[in-house]
């Protein structure tokens, strides 16, 4: 049986954002703002941290914060 490693790889921080609401039914319009080659090494709370610093200078009010890690699977 092979020995798998994990390769840490540069993630994403994404806001989703209510941009406004349907007339129809009120629910939320949600667009999102992606932040790529978020570095391997930066924790999730500097992360976070920076995040909500950010979140300040949006528009539009915040619905959530995704932080997508990414790995490589290797032998």
């Amino acid at each position: 049986m092979a020995i798998v490693v994990t390769v840490p790889r540069d993630s994403a921080l994404q806001f989703r954002l209510i941009v406004g609401s349907n007339p129809e039914t009120g629910a939320p319009i949600i667009n999102s703002k992606t932040f790529n080659k978020i570095k391997s090494a930066a924790t999730e709370q500097d992360t976070y941290d920076v995040a909500t610093a950010l979140v300040g200078l949006q528009r539009y009010p915040l619905s959530e914060i995704r932080f997508e890690k990414e790995f490589q699977l290797t032998e």
